[in-house]
Formats: structure tokens, C-alpha cells, sequence
């Protein structure tokens, strides 16, 4: 069993700032989101690569926030649901795929971007008052400095920026505008120097709380600086009871395929195939669309931790609950969606909805090809086998074959209703 990426670069949901003359690319994003009531808590991880100076996220937010709302967060822990969720590619035998199924009669099966560079050209936005933005609080912890800020024009925005020190790449002044007319705060995020030294790094991940009757993800403000196809991992964290799965509402879900025997070589050529698939099925969705990679209740186990099929990272989270992202429980459901799109398809921010049904489970898994198993598995991108192979019969002879039928007819007719449902 080995773990599958796509291998491509992410756009956070937000743009980055910078000292005049630095360079600041940013490789990855990966956003937490818990939800819980009217209550949002993000919890935002990102690399950078470029000059060790000073630099700052600008997010917009609903409302005026202040040091209670906001905290640092350990990376291992977004590393942890990164990996337990990923997808995955296994390894089965015959002596796996029975061994796994002795539990009844026929031993019917249970299945348990392209890179984006934020430039930061230097531009000349003429004078600027300092009360012409607002300094709604501003307050240090953590090592970063927190700066909440309100405007009237985008023009102003720029220009207090640059008053500050800080560059945004010119050309966004409409996407900015339309945030600053619909009402909404931004936060800049400053990173000191002795916070973030060096290149290619994860800086602290940085916790936001704040209360807001709808639920969504602003992806607008990141397209201002990047270049090209962007792309970002969202995990979001639900009430099992009562909330459940989470998609989003204004984009079109793309569909890859899933449970079916890969036929290639070794881990680097899937990664670069699933980052193909991706593509592919995001085009096919019109360009800005969102994969559902993985979606289950996670309950704890005493003693074990949470159920996984297979298992890609230790099945109990680091700390016992999910309240370092902002829910206090040791049970949620995690769903985790990659969402692309560009400059050019982002037309609106995310709007995430809860389904409000229990129990939802899905995950990506591919099998490396056997040709035994080509009766229980369809090919990937070809489909099922006109005459599959089939495992030996000492590996059947343990299962109790039903009246009527042999266990593997009854076994390939469940998998074949499996797949259809799905």
C-alpha cells in the first residue's frame, strides 16, 4: 500500500502580501474548516518559498474579530487528517480479498494546480490618507501580528498597503470591490521575520474563529496574484448527529474513477495518472469544479481509534478530539474536497452546505492490477473484463455457497450492484 497525491501545487483561500521587492510563491494550501452552529473556525496551513523577510495574508472575514478569535494550531495535527483521508492505492491477493471475506454465506464483499506563482510587482498607488481604511483592532499573539481593516474603495486598500510596506499585485481592484460592497473585513496576517526564516517551509498554521449564519470559503481574492490553474484541499469537520456530509453548492462536482484495478507501474506514475484524472474531470465540469475524495463519520473505537479501510495514518487522531480545529468532540464527520479552478472560472467565493444525512461513506481506492481479481474489480478507464480471471478455488472453498448459485457468482453479482449503486 503506498499514498497517492496529485502532485500539484495549491492557491490559498486568500492572497499574500509582501515587503516591497520580495518574491513569494505559494506551493500548497490545505484549509480545515469546523462548523458547529453559526460558529466557523478555519484553520489555514500554507508554504512558501522566497525571501525570509516580513509578509502577510490578506483573508476577508464577516466580521471584526479579535485575539480570543484567533490562535496558532500544531501542523501535525492538519497532517494527520491529510493523511488519513488521502487517497489511496493498495495492494490485494487473493488470500487477502478471502481472508477479508469468510464472514457468511457466499462471503459476500463488504467494502468496510499546476503551479501558481503570487507575483508582487512594484506599482505606484499616488498618496493615500491613513483614514481613508479603517484599523478596525489589531493585536499580536503567536508570533503574528493581527491587523483587521475596513474600506470603502479598493483603491484605498492598495494604497494603505503600500503605505504600510506591503505590495498586492495591481489588478484586482474589481474582485476587492466587490468584497468591500458587500460589507466584509479583511484581516492581514504579518509574519515576522524570525517566524518564518528560510525557504520552502510550512509556516505555523493560524486559527480564526467567527460567528456567521452562512458558511463558505473565499477563493476570489486568491486569483488576484496567482497565475494559472489554482487548487485547494478543504477538510471540513461536522457534527456527526446532526450535520454529516458537506459539498459545495455553487460549483458542479467532477467524478474520478474509484475501486477499480490501476495498471501501472509504481507510485510516481499514479500520482502523475490521478493528477491527469483530476484534470480531465474538472474540464469536463466546465473548468472550476470539486472532488469529494473522502467522507465518513469518524467514531472512536476505545482503544483502537477510527475505523479506516486500509488504514494510511494511525487510526486515533493526535490529542484524542478535534477541538484544536474547533470542535469539541472526538467525533466528526470529515469530508475532504479538492476544489481547482482559475482566475478566469472563479466567479464567486465557495459556499459549503451541510447534507444533514448520517452516516454518508465514500473514499478514493485504487487496486494494484491482478489479473485473479478481474472478476471482483473493473479496470481503470477500460472497465470490467469481457472474461475476468478468477482467484483458485482453494481460496473460494472456504466460503458456504448458497442454495442456488456459487459463491463467487453471488460475490461478482454484489460487486457489480456496488459499483452501478455507486
Amino acid at each position: 500500500m503506498f499514498l497517492l497525491s496529485a502532485g500539484l501545487a495549491h492557491a490559498f483561500c486568500g492572497t499574500y502580501v509582501a515587503a516591497p521587492g520580495a518574491s513569494l510563491t505559494n506551493h500548497s494550501s490545505r484549509v480545515v474548516v469546523a462548523r458547529s452552529g453559526t460558529r466557523t473556525t478555519l484553520t489555514l496551513a500554507a508554504d512558501y518559498s522566497g525571501d525570509t523577510g516580513d509578509f502577510a495574508l490578506l483573508l476577508p472575514i464577516p466580521e471584526i474579530i479579535g485575539p480570543e478569535d484567533v490562535s496558532t494550531g500544531d501542523p501535525s495535527l492538519i497532517d494527520w487528517i491529510d493523511q488519513y483521508s488521502t487517497p489511496r492505492a493498495v495492494a490485494y491477493t487473493c488470500e487477502d480479498f478471502f481472508d477479508l471475506q469468510k464472514s457468511g454465506p457466499g462471503c459476500g464483499y463488504t467494502f468496510g494546480c499546476s503551479s501558481s506563482e503570487l507575483a508582487s510587482p512594484t506599482f505606484d498607488a499616488g498618496p493615500v490618507a491613513d483614514d481613508s481604511v479603517t484599523v478596525e483592532s489589531s493585536f499580536t499573539t503567536a508570533g503574528y501580528e493581527f491587523t483587521v481593516l475596513s474600506a470603502e474603495e479598493s483603491s484605498d486598500l492598495f494604497g494603505w498597503l503600500q503605505a504600510h510596506d506591503y505590495e498586492l499585485a495591481r489588478g484586482g481592484d474589481d474582485i476587492l470591490q466587490e468584497y468591500i460592497d458587500a460589507g466584509v473585513y479583511f484581516l492581514a496576517v504579518k509574519v515576522a521575520a524570525d517566524a518564518a526564516s528560510g525557504h520552502e517551509l510550512w509556516l505555523p498554521p493560524i486559527r480564526i474563529a467567527y460567528d456567521a449564519d452562512s458558511w463558505g470559503l473565499p477563493i476570489r481574492i486568491g486569483t488576484i496574484s496567482a497565475d494559472g490553474a489554482q487548487e485547494v484541499l478543504i477538510y471540513t469537520l461536522t457534527d456527526v448527529a446532526t450535520d454529516g456530509e458537506v459539498g459545495i453548492a455553487n460549483y458542479p462536482e467532477a467524478a474520478v474513477d474509484s475501486e477499480c484495478m490501476w495498471l501501472g507501474e509504481d507510485a510516481e506514475d499514479m500520482t502523475a495518472w490521478y493528477g491527469t484524472e483530476v484534470a480531465t474531470a474538472v474540464a469536463e465540469a466546465g473548468g472550476a469544479a470539486w472532488i469529494k475524495e473522502y467522507s465518513a463519520d469518524l467514531v472512536p473505537t476505545p482503544g483502537v481509534g477510527y475505523h479506516c479501510d486500509p488504514c494510511t495514518a494511525d487510526p486515533a487522531i493526535p490529542g484524542g478530539t478535534f477541538a484544536p480545529f474547533g470542535l469539541d468532540s472526538d467525533r466528526a464527520h470529515l469530508t475532504r474536497i479538492r476544489m481547482r479552478y482559475d482566475a478566469t472560472t472563479a466567479t464567486q467565493d465557495l459556499t459549503l452546505y451541510a447534507s444533514g444525512i448520517p452516516g454518508a461513506s465514500s473514499q478514493l481506492r485504487y487496486i494494484g492490477y491482478e489479473p485473479e481479481l478481474e472478476f471482483a474489480y473493473p479496470l481503470c478507464d477500460v472497465g470490467w473484463v469481457e472474461n475476468p480471471g478468477e482467484c483458485p478455488n482453494e481460496y473460494v472453498a472456504g466460503c458456504t455457497a448458497p442454495a442456488k448459485g456459487s459463491a463467487l457468482g453471488l460475490l461478482a453479482a454484489i460487486l457489480l450492484l456496488r459499483r452501478r449503486s455507486a
